[in-house]
Protein backbone atom coordinates (compact mmCIF):
# COMPACT_ATOMS: atom_id res chain seq x y z
CA UNK A 1 0.00 0.00 0.00
CA UNK A 2 1.15 3.41 -1.07
CA UNK A 3 1.01 6.26 1.42
CA UNK A 4 2.12 9.98 1.55
CA UNK A 5 2.92 12.69 4.34
CA UNK A 6 3.53 16.29 3.75
CA UNK A 7 7.16 17.70 5.11
CA UNK A 8 7.47 19.30 7.99
CA UNK A 9 8.10 22.91 6.43
CA UNK A 10 5.99 22.26 3.63
CA UNK A 11 8.55 21.68 0.54
CA UNK A 12 6.56 18.45 -0.28
CA UNK A 13 5.63 15.76 0.37
CA UNK A 14 7.20 12.15 1.42
CA UNK A 15 5.88 8.88 -0.89
CA UNK A 16 5.85 5.38 1.07
CA UNK A 17 5.00 2.12 0.21
CA UNK A 18 6.41 -1.52 0.56
CA UNK A 19 8.24 -2.74 -2.00
CA UNK A 20 5.94 -4.57 -4.19
CA UNK A 21 4.14 -1.66 -4.29
CA UNK A 22 6.31 0.93 -5.38
CA UNK A 23 7.99 -1.38 -7.91
CA UNK A 24 4.47 -1.94 -9.43
CA UNK A 25 3.95 1.96 -9.70
CA UNK A 26 7.49 2.00 -10.85
CA UNK A 27 6.71 0.15 -13.96
CA UNK A 28 3.15 1.87 -14.42
CA UNK A 29 4.93 4.93 -15.07
CA UNK A 30 7.77 3.73 -17.54
CA UNK A 31 4.75 2.16 -19.34
CA UNK A 32 3.36 5.19 -19.90
CA UNK A 33 6.27 7.02 -20.55
CA UNK A 34 7.24 4.71 -23.54
CA UNK A 35 6.44 5.70 -26.91
CA UNK A 36 4.74 3.48 -29.42
CA UNK A 37 6.35 2.64 -32.75
CA UNK A 38 9.83 3.11 -31.72
CA UNK A 39 10.11 6.91 -32.16
CA UNK A 40 11.94 9.54 -30.09
CA UNK A 41 10.85 9.28 -26.08
CA UNK A 42 8.57 12.89 -26.11
CA UNK A 43 8.22 11.69 -22.31
CA UNK A 44 11.57 11.09 -20.88
CA UNK A 45 11.90 14.21 -18.57
CA UNK A 46 8.53 11.94 -16.91
CA UNK A 47 10.99 9.48 -15.89
CA UNK A 48 12.43 11.44 -13.34
CA UNK A 49 9.51 10.33 -11.08
CA UNK A 50 10.60 6.99 -11.29
CA UNK A 51 13.88 7.23 -11.05
CA UNK A 52 13.33 8.64 -7.61
CA UNK A 53 10.39 5.63 -6.91
CA UNK A 54 13.73 2.87 -8.32
CA UNK A 55 15.65 4.40 -5.91
CA UNK A 56 13.06 3.84 -2.84
CA UNK A 57 12.54 0.77 -3.65
CA UNK A 58 16.59 0.25 -3.77
CA UNK A 59 16.54 1.32 0.01
CA UNK A 60 18.14 4.26 -1.14
CA UNK A 61 15.96 7.14 0.30
CA UNK A 62 13.91 7.15 3.54
CA UNK A 63 13.13 4.03 5.16
CA UNK A 64 9.51 3.73 7.96
CA UNK A 65 9.56 0.88 10.07
CA UNK A 66 5.94 0.18 10.86
CA UNK A 67 3.75 -2.46 12.13
CA UNK A 68 3.43 -3.68 8.58
CA UNK A 69 6.86 -4.29 8.04
CA UNK A 70 9.40 -2.18 6.57
CA UNK A 71 8.54 0.76 4.60
CA UNK A 72 10.81 2.48 1.90
CA UNK A 73 10.01 6.15 0.33
CA UNK A 74 11.59 9.21 -1.37
CA UNK A 75 10.66 13.07 -1.39
CA UNK A 76 9.11 15.28 -3.89
CA UNK A 77 8.79 18.56 -3.97
CA UNK A 78 5.30 19.91 -4.51
CA UNK A 79 5.29 21.42 -8.11
CA UNK A 80 7.20 18.74 -9.32
CA UNK A 81 5.16 15.77 -8.54
CA UNK A 82 1.51 17.59 -8.56
CA UNK A 83 2.18 18.38 -12.38
CA UNK A 84 3.37 15.05 -12.83
CA UNK A 85 0.65 13.23 -11.40
CA UNK A 86 -1.39 15.01 -13.80
CA UNK A 87 0.58 14.29 -16.58
CA UNK A 88 1.01 10.59 -16.11
CA UNK A 89 -3.16 10.52 -15.81
CA UNK A 90 -3.24 12.16 -19.27
CA UNK A 91 -0.93 9.93 -20.70
CA UNK A 92 -3.24 7.14 -19.87
CA UNK A 93 -6.13 8.31 -21.79
CA UNK A 94 -4.18 7.64 -24.57
CA UNK A 95 -3.02 4.00 -23.07
CA UNK A 96 -4.44 0.94 -23.50
CA UNK A 97 -3.68 0.28 -19.65
CA UNK A 98 -5.08 -2.38 -17.84
CA UNK A 99 -6.68 -2.50 -14.39
CA UNK A 100 -3.36 -2.46 -12.38
CA UNK A 101 -2.27 0.66 -14.29
CA UNK A 102 -5.36 2.32 -13.29
CA UNK A 103 -4.85 1.30 -9.52
CA UNK A 104 -1.57 2.77 -9.42
CA UNK A 105 -2.36 5.56 -10.78
CA UNK A 106 -5.47 6.17 -8.23
CA UNK A 107 -2.98 5.48 -5.24
CA UNK A 108 -0.67 8.40 -6.27
CA UNK A 109 -3.08 10.73 -7.18
CA UNK A 110 -4.79 9.73 -3.82
CA UNK A 111 -1.12 9.89 -1.84
CA UNK A 112 -0.90 13.34 -3.22
CA UNK A 113 -4.27 14.44 -2.74
CA UNK A 114 -4.47 13.83 0.56
CA UNK A 115 -0.92 15.25 1.66
CA UNK A 116 -1.88 18.57 0.48
CA UNK A 117 -5.31 18.84 2.47
CA UNK A 118 -3.26 17.32 5.38
CA UNK A 119 -0.77 20.20 5.21
CA UNK A 120 -3.16 23.07 4.83
CA UNK A 121 -7.12 22.14 4.33
CA UNK A 122 -8.06 25.59 2.45
CA UNK A 123 -4.55 25.08 0.07
CA UNK A 124 -4.61 22.12 -0.77
CA UNK A 125 -8.25 21.70 -1.59
CA UNK A 126 -7.83 24.52 -4.00
CA UNK A 127 -4.52 22.36 -5.68
CA UNK A 128 -6.74 19.56 -5.83
CA UNK A 129 -9.49 21.02 -7.32
CA UNK A 130 -7.33 22.83 -10.10
CA UNK A 131 -4.43 20.60 -10.96
CA UNK A 132 -6.01 17.64 -12.99
CA UNK A 133 -5.27 18.93 -16.40
CA UNK A 134 -1.86 20.85 -16.05
CA UNK A 135 -0.56 17.95 -17.41
CA UNK A 136 -2.41 18.38 -20.91
CA UNK A 137 0.27 19.19 -22.65
CA UNK A 138 1.13 18.28 -26.37
CA UNK A 139 4.93 17.21 -27.99
CA UNK A 140 6.35 21.14 -27.98
CA UNK A 141 5.65 21.50 -24.14
CA UNK A 142 9.20 22.73 -22.64
CA UNK A 143 9.72 20.45 -19.74
CA UNK A 144 12.38 23.27 -18.60
CA UNK A 145 9.09 24.76 -17.29
CA UNK A 146 8.83 22.34 -14.67
CA UNK A 147 11.75 22.54 -12.94
CA UNK A 148 11.46 26.36 -13.26
CA UNK A 149 8.48 26.45 -11.24
CA UNK A 150 9.79 23.96 -8.58
CA UNK A 151 12.74 26.80 -8.06
CA UNK A 152 10.79 29.42 -7.95
CA UNK A 153 8.47 27.63 -5.29
CA UNK A 154 11.44 26.49 -3.62
CA UNK A 155 13.17 29.51 -3.46
CA UNK A 156 11.15 32.62 -4.42
CA UNK A 157 10.22 33.51 -0.52
CA UNK A 158 9.11 32.35 2.64
CA UNK A 159 8.76 28.73 4.32
CA UNK A 160 6.22 26.76 5.52
CA UNK A 161 2.44 27.53 5.31
CA UNK A 162 3.58 30.75 3.75
CA UNK A 163 5.30 29.21 1.20
CA UNK A 164 2.60 26.80 0.56
CA UNK A 165 -0.16 29.59 -0.06
CA UNK A 166 1.58 30.49 -3.22
CA UNK A 167 1.34 26.99 -4.72
CA UNK A 168 -2.24 27.32 -6.09
CA UNK A 169 -0.95 30.10 -8.30
CA UNK A 170 2.42 28.20 -9.25
CA UNK A 171 0.18 25.15 -9.93
CA UNK A 172 -2.44 26.68 -12.20
CA UNK A 173 0.55 28.60 -14.18
CA UNK A 174 1.94 25.37 -15.08
CA UNK A 175 -0.81 24.72 -17.69
CA UNK A 176 0.78 25.03 -21.28
CA UNK A 177 -1.83 27.51 -22.16
CA UNK A 178 -1.19 29.50 -19.23
CA UNK A 179 0.61 33.49 -19.50
CA UNK A 180 3.06 32.50 -17.59
CA UNK A 181 4.14 29.22 -19.46
CA UNK A 182 3.61 31.20 -22.48
CA UNK A 183 5.99 33.86 -21.35
CA UNK A 184 8.35 31.34 -20.62
CA UNK A 185 8.43 29.90 -24.11
CA UNK A 186 8.91 33.28 -25.70
CA UNK A 187 11.61 34.01 -23.54
CA UNK A 188 13.54 30.79 -24.27
CA UNK A 189 13.02 31.12 -27.73
CA UNK A 190 14.29 34.20 -28.08
CA UNK A 191 17.74 32.69 -25.67
CA UNK A 192 17.38 29.70 -28.46
CA UNK A 193 18.14 32.32 -31.40
CA UNK A 194 20.89 33.98 -29.88
CA UNK A 195 22.50 31.02 -28.80
CA UNK A 196 21.82 29.37 -32.42
CA UNK A 197 20.42 25.78 -30.72
CA UNK A 198 16.80 24.82 -30.13
CA UNK A 199 14.70 25.93 -26.63
CA UNK A 200 15.04 22.52 -25.14
CA UNK A 201 18.91 22.66 -25.73
CA UNK A 202 19.33 25.48 -23.27
CA UNK A 203 20.31 24.53 -20.04
CA UNK A 204 19.60 26.08 -16.85
CA UNK A 205 22.90 27.08 -14.52
CA UNK A 206 21.48 28.24 -11.38
CA UNK A 207 22.82 26.62 -8.18
CA UNK A 208 20.02 24.87 -6.34
CA UNK A 209 20.81 25.54 -2.51
CA UNK A 210 20.29 22.17 -0.39
CA UNK A 211 16.17 21.99 -0.19
CA UNK A 212 14.83 22.42 4.11
CA UNK A 213 12.17 19.70 3.48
Amino acid sequence: MLHATPTKKGAGLTLFGHMDDLEDLHETIHFLCRESGGGPDVHKHALSVAYEIRKAFEGQREVLESESGTQLGTRFVWPHIVFYTSYFRQLAAYRPTNKAHQSNLTRLEYCVESALVEYDPRVGAEVVSSYPLIGATNPHFLDGYVADVTYSYLYGGGSGKVRFRRLPALIRSMAQWSPEYREYAAMLEREAKKHGCTPRQLRDSREWPEIEW
